[in-house]
C-alpha cells in the first residue's frame, strides 16, 4: 500500500502518542499497555521537534499527550517544554508513581509560555473500585499526584470510567464530596468516558446508588 499525503493548511489539535509502555496494567486499557511494552517505542525530543515545529506552522492550538504513560518517557518535560513554547498542552497520565517522581522537574514547566495541563484518572471515586482494576494503593497516588499538581498551579482535570446503570447525579456528588475531602475544588472538571466494554460484551463496573453516596458522606 502506497503512502497517502495530506496537505493541511491549518491544525486545531495534534495528539501524540509517546509509546506503549505503562507503569499499569489495566485490564481494560484499549492500547492493552504494560510495563516494558515496546510494540511502540518510547519517543524523544529528536523524534518529535520536527513534528511540534510543522504543527506550530500550521497555526496548531492544543498538543494533547498520551500512551501508554506519558510521564515515563524519559525525555517527556523537554518534550513537553518544546510543544509548550508553541501551544498549550494537555498530558493524560494515571498520575502515579511516575508523576509524583517528576513533582521537582515538572515545576520548569510552568515559566513556558503556554500552559500544560494534566488530565489525572480517577475511574471510580472510590478507593477500592479504581484500585481493583489498577492496583493496590494506585487511587491514593493518583489523588496525591492531582492535588501535587494542582497545589503547584498547574490547570488538573480527571477521567472517569462510566456505567450504563450509573446515575450521573449520584456520580457527581460523590466526586464532589471527594473533592472536597482532599482539599481539592468541588467544581474540578470531570471528564466521563463511555463504557467501551470488555471482550466478550462484559461490562468495568455496575453504578453509584444512593447508599453508596451515603457511605461516602460517613
Amino acid at each position: 500500500m502506497s503512502a497517502v499525503r495530506i496537505r493541511a493548511r491549518s491544525l486545531v489539535e495534534l495528539w501524540i502518542h509517546t509509546g506503549t509502555a505503562c507503569n499499569l496494567e489495566c485490564p481494560f486499557c484499549l492500547e492493552g499497555s504494560r510495563p516494558g511494552d515496546t510494540r511502540l517505542e518510547r519517543m524523544s525530543l529528536a523524534d518529535l521537534r520536527p513534528f511540534i515545529d510543522q504543527a506550530g506552522a500550521l497555526g496548531v492550538r492544543r498538543f494533547t499527550f498520551t500512551g501508554g504513560e506519558p510521564l515515563i518517557v524519559k525525555d517527556i518535560v523537554r518534550i513537553l517544554a518544546c510543544a509548550a513554547a508553541v501551544a498549550p498542552c494537555l498530558v493524560l497520565t494515571n498520575g502515579t508513581a511516575p508523576l509524583l517522581r517528576r513533582a521537582q522537574q515538572l515545576e520548569l514547566l510552568r515559566s513556558q509560555p503556554h500552559a500544560v495541563s494534566f488530565r489525572v484518572s480517577i475511574d471510580y471515586p472510590q478507593a477500592e473500585r479504581h484500585d481493583a482494576a489498577r492496583g493496590w494503593g494506585n487511587f491514593r497516588r493518583a489523588l496525591e499526584g492531582l492535588t501535587l499538581l494542582q497545589q503547584r498551579g498547574f490547570p488538573v482535570s480527571i477521567a472517569r470510567q462510566t456505567s450504563p446503570q450509573e446515575d450521573p447525579s449520584a456520580v457527581a456528588t460523590a466526586y464532589r464530596l471527594l473533592f472536597e475531602r482532599h482539599g481539592l475544588p468541588p467544581d474540578l472538571e470531570v471528564n466521563a468516558l463511555p463504557d467501551y466494554a470488555l471482550p466478550g460484551g462484559a461490562r468495568l463496573a455496575d453504578g453509584i446508588g444512593a447508599g453508596e453516596i451515603e457511605r461516602l458522606r460517613s
